[in-house]
């Protein structure tokens, strides 16, 4: 399965509850249970980036644990209902891989115990043991994307989502400051 590119894309939401994604290249469909290219990235994103959202999506949709691919479906759905509204010129996962989140008018907005915390939520600024284990490649091991990529069994697009990710993190603008930063706070042992 070749993994999704998670930029230039945007979310909107049909009367029927269906949501539909458009893809930079134009290509849209419905988000189902069987787009595992689009939803595997999405998890990885969310987990990482949004731990807090991705974690009350997941206890929203506990009843539905047993069955672990619908429940990564749902779960991605539900934190795509409560951030992204209708269809609109500013795409909801910009070029650079940023999301950008839109007021929803939502009927339990106030009254919802996910409120701020699924919708509009909070990036998690602290590097994942995914991370850590990408940036030991990148600065110990030299390893390009592509072999990254090859190493942990995801696509390229996945891990260049990750590392754009990490440098947003560490707020590094290129790799060679990523190393530095790495060796200044002690990451790399």
């Amino acid at each position: 399965m070749m993994e999704l590119e998670l930029v230039e894309m945007e979310f909107y939401q049909e009367p029927s509850g269906e949501i539909i994604v458009k893809q930079k290249d134009g290509e849209i469909f419905i988000l189902t249970q069987s787009r595992r290219d689009f939803i595997v990235p999405m998890k990885i994103l969310l987990q990482s980036d949004y731990l807090q959202a991705y974690t009350a999506c997941e206890e929203l949709n506990a009843s539905s644990k047993m069955n672990h691919l619908y429940h990564d479906f749902l779960n991605v759905r539900q934190f795509i209902k409560c951030n992204f509204g209708p269809y609109d010129n500013i795409l909801d996962i910009d070029a650079s891989g940023t999301l950008n989140f839109e007021f929803i008018s939502c009927p339990l907005r106030g009254t919802c115990k996910y409120n701020g915390i699924i919708c509009n939520p909070k990036f998690t600024t602290k590097l994942t043991d995914s991370d850590m284990t990408i940036i030991r490649m990148i600065v110990m091991q030299h390893m390009t994307a592509d072999q990254i990529a090859l190493h942990l069994c995801r696509s390229v697009n996945t891990i260049n989502n990750r590392r754009k990710i990490i440098l947003k993190k560490t707020a590094c603008k290129t790799i060679a400051e990523l190393v530095a930063y790495c060796y200044e706070h002690n990451l790399i042992k």
